[in-house]
């Protein structure tokens, strides 16, 4: 019978005989993280999450600061989600990247659909920036000095119900000058630009979103680019994908950032993954973990790359046919999946 630590060996075998195509990462000096969601996790299931973490040799979490949960009711803020994840995250010498993002029902823009309504930008820009100002407040003295403004903006998912570079580029000010107004010292990243799938729609590519900011003048006040290079169900650097931009196209990203005078800003892989189970462009376990060394590997050779921090870490629920329950690297009930168990075995060597 072959055992789950068997099978990791194997994999990692098979990973380093086809170096070029997968790329093993023992020996890596890339810093990697995870994306972590609040989901009704009790304080020892919280614990034991980031023991995992730690055995996989993550140094990031990326935690959701999201205004449209915390403060639901005006001047009623509830924050012990994330001060949860934060202090524990401090506590286990990891660093913490913050995302603020989402207006909730009373100071949101509102006037589109049912769908996309967690995800509505602000009425009043000096709501969102007053918020902005006391997370950072809160968070900056428990060692959180950074900050994913607002979540690929570049979407009419999470920017409805089209993009738009100049709105975004004014929501981005705002929360700059709030977060820097308190901690001088915090780094601030475009919010992560997603890649433009094959589907049609109003998405539009993270270059050319990329290049309306920088006209607009917003690229130029951040610390760095945060961008989701999703490849599944293909490896990060095959030549053949579904999107643009997705990893393989990255140093043509930065070539962009070199041209407008911001090479030495970092390019942050704020989510990669890819799902598990049976849902479409799902892949195996094994590929899973396959698909997230060769990334590490990747950027090894990249000076010019922040850390790569893998979405997720835990499956967001335990139907298999919905992928965006099975992105994380352990199950719903804290199980690893081979990808986990990979890279403990990295972490390990």
């Amino acid at each position: 019978m072959t055992t789950p630590r068997s099978l990791v060996r194997l994999l990692l075998l098979i990973l380093v005989a086809v170096s070029a195509t997968s790329c093993q990462a023992t020996g890596s000096t890339a810093e990697i993280g995870m994306t972590l969601h609040f989901r009704g996790a009790d304080a020892a299931a919280i614990k034991r999450q980031f023991e995992l973490m730690a055995a996989m040799g993550v140094t990031w979490v990326r935690v959701d600061v999201d205004w449209s949960v915390i403060e639901t009711e005006r001047g009623q803020p509830d924050w012990s989600a994330p001060d949860l994840l934060i202090d524990e995250a401090a506590s286990h010498q990891m660093k913490v990247l913050a995302v603020l993002a989402f207006s909730p029902a009373w100071a949101s823009a509102g006037g589109h659909s049912a769908d996309a309504s967690h995800a509505q930008r602000p009425s009043r820009l000096s709501d969102y920036a007053a918020f902005a100002r006391t997370a950072a407040s809160r968070y900056a003295p428990r060692g959180v000095h950074s900050w994913e403004i607002w979540n690929e903006p570049n979407t009419a998912k999470f920017w409805p119900p089209s993009p738009d570079a100049g709105e975004y580029g004014r929501l981005f000010r705002a929360a700059a000058d709030a977060i820097r107004g308190v901690d001088a010292h915090a780094t601030l990243l475009i919010g992560g630009l997603s890649p433009q799938y094959e589907v049609p729609g109003s998405d539009v590519a993270p270059a050319s979103y990329l290049e309306q900011l920088y006209d607009d003048g917003a690229a130029q006040l951040a610390d760095g680019l945060a961008v989701h290079p999703y490849t599944f169900p293909s490896l990060p650097m095959d030549s053949f994908q579904r999107t643009t931009g997705g990893f393989r196209d990255l140093p043509e990203l930065h070539a962009m950032m070199e041209k407008r005078g911001d090479g030495r800003k970092k390019l942050w892989i704020t989510e990669f993954g890819a799902p598990t189970g049976t849902g479409p462009s799902a892949v195996t376990e094994q590929y899973q973990a396959a698909i997230l060394l060769q990334a590490r590997r990747e950027i090894d050779g990249w000076d010019w790359a922040g850390p790569l921090i893998y979405y997720e870490l835990v499956d967001g629920g335990t139907r298999r046919a919905d992928i965006e329950q099975n992105f994380g690297v352990l199950r719903a009930d804290n199980t690893p999946k081979l990808a986990a168990r990979a890279l403990m075995d990295t972490t390990r060597r």
